[in-house]
């Protein structure tokens, strides 16, 4: 019996070190793969300033096509989300496995691994949350540059104005076209995913509360799993929910949405 318990235990310190480990990659490992082949994008503060630069380049280029040094950037950005969805995506998967282990583990220990478990599957839960935001951010880079703008400096306070006065005046330059454009795919991108999401979570969270609800009453560790995963499915369902409609409304009206992205 012992054997079992103390495979358990190092499965569940090998789950938990690879899930600080994915946490650490997430953080510093994007910046590290990308550094040779992007130096010029490390020092991330000095990104607004290069950001509104290119765009007021492009806003005189009279074309849909990016110039070099703005092309340049959003490659950085789009490799810079695909790995973090990468690395998202496994930390989902080892921070669900934690919190199965843990979940199995309180049903014959205290309350010491309920509520390790219950964070396990908080975490997990964040983190897809985290990778449906960079799954967005890599469908559209541009538009998760454009936060970026600041009027600090000449070039982003004239990139913000220019594409302010385009939305508001109904210009039909290409360069403010292919912006809108991308605005409606990166909200498309969270349509789908958040929608994928639902799909999956939403019947799991019923099932969970019918689970609980069919519980025996005595068996109280099973009802307080039950009732804990159906609890943090509904506010998971609910939460992507929101992030649906608000990208719904975006994709109607992408000049707003766009406006809000620069800050304007």
């Amino acid at each position: 019996m012992s054997k079992p318990i103390h495979r358990g235990r190092w499965s569940i310190v090998l789950l938990a070190c690879a899930g600080a480990a994915l946490v650490a990659a997430f953080v510093l490992g994007p910046a590290a793969l990308l550094r040779g082949s992007y130096p010029q994008f490390q020092d991330q503060s000095a990104m607004g300033e290069l950001l509104g630069r290119g765009l007021v380049e492009y806003w005189g280029s009279g074309v849909r096509t990016f110039p070099p040094g703005l092309a340049e950037m959003v490659d950085y950005w789009f490799a810079w989300h695909a790995i973090k969805i990468v690395i998202s995506v496994l930390l989902t998967t080892v921070l669900g496995l934690l919190a199965a282990t843990l979940w199995r583990r309180s049903l014959a220990a205290g309350m010491g691994y309920v509520i390790a478990a219950g964070t396990s599957a908080v975490l997990s839960l964040f983190s897809v949350f985290v990778a449906v935001i960079n799954i967005q951010s890599t469908v559209a880079p541009v538009v998760a540059l454009l936060p970026m703008l600041s009027d600090d400096n000449a070039d982003g306070k004239a990139a913000q104005s220019l594409i302010e006065n385009g939305v508001q005046s109904g210009d039909t330059r290409p360069p403010l076209l292919e912006l809108l454009t991308q605005v409606e795919h990166y909200n498309w991108a969270v349509i789908v995913a958040t929608g994928v999401v639902i799909a999956v979570v939403g019947p799991a969270t019923v099932i969970a509360f019918r689970r609980y609800a069919a519980t025996d009453t005595t068996d109280a560790t099973h009802r307080r799993m039950f009732v804990t995963l159906g609890s943090l499915g509904a506010l998971m369902t609910i939460g992507m929910a929101l992030l649906f409609v608000a990208a719904v409304v975006a994709v109607v009206d992408p000049g707003d949405a766009l406006l809000g992205s620069v800050g304007v």
